[in-house]
């Protein structure tokens, strides 16, 4: 990773402009290989920035039978310097925007994923972009990014032209009529796996927790609809629903991925490594003595607290593996932090990274994130490959930028959906562990799509239990 600074390796111009970050996502998110990366529940720490790309110069994509798709990706995206550019506080560079899927990070652990996504979603998709618009949601201030490429990179244009190209978008932007937001109804969705093998994978994981396997395992399902809706439409409708500090939409060839994820992965800064995960949620119904029980609730549950220790544990493992020796550290051991539709306990931890580490040291030390898998850490992963009969794909992969100089930022992509021509993936998961009862977890899963499937304009599958305690959550 280079150790120079990180942030005067692109020209940031100012903008003037009265464009909206909800407007210039209509307009970039329409262009075929776009990447849309939004705060759209701004965070002044972690979610202060918006970026939006369109036109890329190279495209990455690593086939969903690779043996090893990040060492591919490595291999094609191959980070080099760039040049030029003012100090700027700014967290984004210039660089390549895409996602990394669940089974890419498998093969990191040396894992044979049991099952392929389709052949037409890759196991990974990034693309370099030579030009983003950058809104800074602290300050209301639109910046154009323009890298200056170097060492064999393509440049489309002079840098002026980029930032034209950046402006005249922007302006488009404010006269832009948004995607009727009434929900487009998907004509069938069907589950990949049905209620009773849900049941049945969720007691299954209980006799492995005692057998002494396990602590906890992630077990996830999938809904396969059909729609008519396009993915900006159905990004704008999730956007509506579910605001989230990292939400997303990356457009791939035949495709595309629609996040609106309340979790930060990774962010590498120069030598410094950040990741937040979420375990425990409570949801908030607009009441304010029923939201203040909820969150009384969540702050007091020793179950909650429990599985987000189990998580902290795996990651400072999985952190050290890439740190300093001593750095690394819990700065917060479970905050309750407050969102439109929820509440959510999160953690912070942080380190300092090892000198001569790179982002693909990171990645291969991270992935898949421990909050999506369970603990120990391997054994999950096994389990879910033995239990889930289908393949996650983007889903509980990762969604966001590498930069040019090395460093990086990724989200968690749950609260995620995957979409091919007319069919849209929607995926949804909790933790099992020892005390869980597998008909709540099955009704939680059904509250954390929910969102999704008010998006795809579709009623939500009818829960098991007489009263669903769970709306709309975090995974």
């Amino acid at each position: 990773m280079t150790r120079t600074s990180a942030f005067q390796a692109a020209t940031l111009e100012p903008l003037s402009t009265t464009a909206t970050p909800a407007q210039a996502a209509v307009i970039f998110g329409a262009e075929n290989h776009a990447c849309v990366l939004e705060s759209s529940l701004p965070d002044p720490t972690y979610g202060r920035y918006s970026i939006y790309a369109a036109d890329p110069v190279a495209t990455a994509a690593i086939p969903a039978d690779c043996d090893d798709p990040l060492g591919e990706l490595a291999g094609q995206i191959n980070i080099r310097s760039i040049a030029g550019g003012a100090a700027t506080t700014m967290p984004y560079c210039g660089g390549w925007f895409g996602y990394l899927s669940y089974e890419a990070g498998l093969a990191t652990e040396g894992i044979r994923a049991r099952r392929t996504t389709p052949a037409d979603v890759p196991a990974a998709v990034m693309s370099l972009y030579d030009a983003a618009a950058v809104f800074d949601h602290d300050t209301q201030q639109w910046y154009a990014a323009t890298p200056e490429l170097q060492d064999g990179y393509p440049q489309s244009k002079p840098r002026a032209e980029r930032i034209e190209r950046i402006v005249a978008r922007l302006e488009r932007a404010t006269a832009v009529a948004f995607p009727d937001t009434a929900p487009t109804p998907a004509t069938t969705y069907a589950p990949a796996m049905s209620p009773d093998a849900y049941l049945d994978a969720a007691r299954r994981i209980k006799e492995y927790i005692a057998a002494g396997d396990v602590y906890q395992v992630n077990l996830t399902q999938r809904w396969d609809a059909r729609t008519s809706a396009t993915p900006l439409e159905i990004y704008m409708r999730l956007r509506a629903a579910s605001p989230a500090p990292h939400a997303a939409l990356v457009r791939f060839d035949g495709g595309a991925v629609i996040s609106a994820s309340p979790e930060l992965f990774v962010h590498t800064r120069a030598d410094r490594i950040v990741t937040r995960p979420i375990k425990g949620t409570r949801p908030r119904v607009g009441s304010a003595d029923l939201d203040a029980h909820a969150r009384a609730a969540l702050q007091a549950s020793e179950k909650d607290h429990a599985e987000l220790n189990m998580i902290i544990d795996l990651l400072r493992n999985d952190v050290g593996r890439v740190a300093e020796l001593g750095s690394v550290r819990v700065c917060d051991a479970g905050c309750i932090e407050t969102h439109p539709t929820v509440y959510h306990r999160v953690a912070t931890i942080e380190a300092r990274l090892r000198a001569g580490a790179d982002w693909t040291d990171v990645l291969r030390a991270t992935l898949p994130g421990g909050s999506i898998t369970g603990a120990p850490k391997i054994r999950a992963m096994q389990i879910i490959n033995e239990l889930e009969p289908v393949a996650r794909g983007p889903y509980c992969g990762v969604i966001g930028w590498i930069g040019l100089d090395g460093s990086m930022a990724f989200n968690l992509a749950i609260r995620t959906m995957t979409q091919r021509a007319d069919e849209v993936y929607v995926h949804a998961g909790g933790a099992i562990v020892a005390d869980s009862d597998p008909f709540e977890e099955y009704d939680e899963t059904l509250a954390k799509a929910a969102a999704a499937f008010r998006a795809l304009g579709c009623a939500s599958p009818t829960p098991m239990t007489p009263r669903l305690e769970w709306q709309e959550c975090s995974m």
